[in-house]
Parts: structure tokens; C-alpha cells; sequence
């Protein structure tokens, strides 16, 4: 384990949030322990895992053995007071209504040590309303994962107004640790950044299939066999960039105008989301994918995002 990560962590919160954050520092060598209010959550979230990572050992994304020393430096909790004793981290993945999370914020604020790191999973609300006036807010600040957060290492990173810059600074450093990428926010919007590119994608995409412009199958060639190809590799800055032989400002010199005619395009109505066409979307990714349901689908998706972050990191530059 790294001098720089958190050594003990308490999860507060066992559901499909929290039993990836489990393998994110368990991972990392912290001890873990899991808390959830319903105290049937714990051993179904356990069973989860020790599935995933018998399926991460038998297809080499963990070496043998690996699962059961990550699951042996997990431990439940039915007590929230004895599960935030003395740890370094806890993070909270509550319900995403506000007045809830408020109320585990009060709890976890007196009941943590001074030096704990108490932060949310929250992927909408506003941490400056969750935590803002606590006594230990300091020491509060969202930590927004991608989901699921062991396979998808984004991190979305926000302070409340009286977080002390150093601990910003300390979570950071600390989740870089355990295999993370924290992104660094500045100030607050609805949905931080990648809800907001997402849901630009996601009305543009549903728009184009609602109004005939194109079949689902079109449109997710045009992103998954183009476009998120290039974005997977150098993200969609580097992809201007490379657009032209001179880079991004030579790129946008040529098809600037042709932009601000598509955005003008783009002030149209949003997308009905009818349940004809989302059943329809779903049988095409359920056929095009091979599986059956969700459930297949999710497998399939976290090997292919391991085998590229593997293949992402075997290429990165060397400093």
C-alpha cells in the first residue's frame, strides 16, 4: 500500500456505488469497513464481490488469490459510530436526496475524528448544500465517481466553500494512489462535467432516432466505432487538436462557422424518450452485444474497459 493512500476507510452506504469503492481501496491495500442502514445490504454486497473478482481472476485482470486477500481486509459493520472510529476516509453513497445525505453529513461530521476525510458519492447535488455550516466542513468535499468505480478510475472532485484547500489537495493525492484519476472542479454546476457532456451526447443521439434521422445501430457505430475511439485515447481536446496538421486553432479557423451552423441546429425540442423507441434501443445493444440482459452487458463492457486502460497505460509517455 502507498504511504499516500488512506489506510483504514469506512463506506458508508453498501449499494451498486459502494461495493465498487470497496474495490478501489481495498485494492489499494486499505482495510475497509462497510456500513449500510439496512443490515441485510453487507453480506449481498460481499457475494457481489466475491463473484466479480472470481471473473476478474479466471479471465487474468487479478492474479490468483488476489480476490480473497482483497475481501480479507473488508469487514461489516452495523454500527455507523463503530465503523467511522479512527479511520482516514469515509465515503458516503446515501440516497441522492439532499435532506438525506444532509442528515448522514451531520452524523458522520460528529462522529468522525477531526483529520477524517468525509466525502460524498453524490453524482447531483451541491456538496456547498450538503455540507455547508457543519462544524467539520473543512474537511467535507464530493468525490463524484464514474460508475463502476474500480473499472472507470474518473473521480469528479469538489470542495463545500469552507473546505480547507489542503485536504482537497490530500483526497487527490490519496485517491491518485489507489489507481484513481481526480478531476479538480471549480466551482459548482448541475450534473459536474461529465453528466453535463453526457447529457448533451445522450439529447442529441435519442433526438436523431426519434425524428428518423437514423437507426440506434447508426448512431452508436458513428460513436463507438469513430468518435469514442479517438476520445478513449487522447479525449475530445486532444482530438481537435489533432484534426489538423497546425492543431486545434487551425481547426477551428476552417470549421468554426461550420459549428456555430450545427449549434444553431442543435436549439431544438428534447427528446420524448418514448418507451417504443428506448425497447427498441435496448434489444439492438442486447443483439449487437451477444447477451442477454444487463447484467451480460455490464460484464462485457468492464473487460473491454480493462483490456484498454491496460493497453492505455502500457502506451502512456514516460516522464
Amino acid at each position: 500500500m502507498s504511504k499516500q493512500s488512506p489506510g483504514l476507510v469506512a463506506l458508508v452506504g453498501a449499494g451498486v456505488i459502494g461495493r465498487g469503492w470497496i474495490r478501489v481501496f481495498a485494492s489499494a491495500g486499505a482495510k475497509v469497513r462497510l456500513y449500510d442502514q439496512d443490515p441485510a445490504q453487507g453480506p449481498k454486497t460481499l457475494e457481489w464481490l466475491r463473484a466479480d473478482m472470481a471473473l476478474d481472476e479466471a479471465e487474468g485482470f487479478l492474479a490468483k488469490g488476489e480476490g480473497a486477500a482483497i475481501l480479507g481486509r473488508v469487514t461489516l459493520e452495523n454500527d455507523l459510530a463503530k465503523a467511522v472510529a479512527g479511520v482516514d476516509w469515509v465515503q458516503e453513497s446515501a440516497p441522492e436526496k439532499l435532506p438525506i445525505k444532509q442528515q448522514v453529513f451531520r452524523e458522520l461530521d460528529r462522529l468522525c475524528g477531526p483529520e477524517t476525510i468525509i466525502a460524498s458519492s453524490t453524482s447531483a447535488l451541491n456538496i456547498g448544500e450538503i455540507a455547508g455550516g457543519l462544524p467539520g466542513e473543512r474537511r467535507c468535499l464530493m468525490a463524484h465517481p464514474f460508475n463502476p468505480p474500480h473499472v472507470l478510475p474518473v473521480v469528479e472532485i469538489l470542495g463545500a466553500p469552507g473546505t480547507d484547500p489542503a485536504v482537497l489537495e490530500r483526497a487527490s493525492a490519496w485517491l491518485k494512489a489507489c489507481g484513481q484519476v481526480p478531476v479538480r472542479m471549480k466551482r459548482y454546476e448541475r450534473g459536474f462535467l461529465g453528466n453535463r457532456i453526457q447529457a448533451a451526447l445522450i439529447r442529441e443521439a435519442m433526438w436523431l432516432v426519434e425524428n428518423g434521422v437514423a437507426d440506434p445501430e447508426a448512431v452508436d457505430a458513428v460513436i463507438r466505432d469513430g468518435l469514442a475511439l479517438r476520445w478513449a485515447t487522447i479525449g475530445n481536446f486532444g482530438a481537435n487538436h489533432a484534426n489538423a496538421d497546425e492543431g486545434i486553432e487551425q481547426y477551428f479557423s476552417r470549421y468554426g462557422q461550420a459549428y456555430y451552423d450545427m449549434f444553431a441546429d442543435l436549439k431544438t425540442d428534447n427528446p420524448r424518450f418514448d418507451s417504443p423507441t428506448l425497447k427498441k434501443i435496448g434489444e439492438m445493444v442486447n443483439r449487437r452485444e451477444g447477451v442477454k440482459d444487463v447484467a451480460g452487458l455490464l460484464r462485457r463492457r468492464d473487460v473491454m474497459v480493462k483490456k484498454l486502460r491496460r493497453m492505455k497505460a502500457e502506451m502512456e509517455p514516460k516522464p
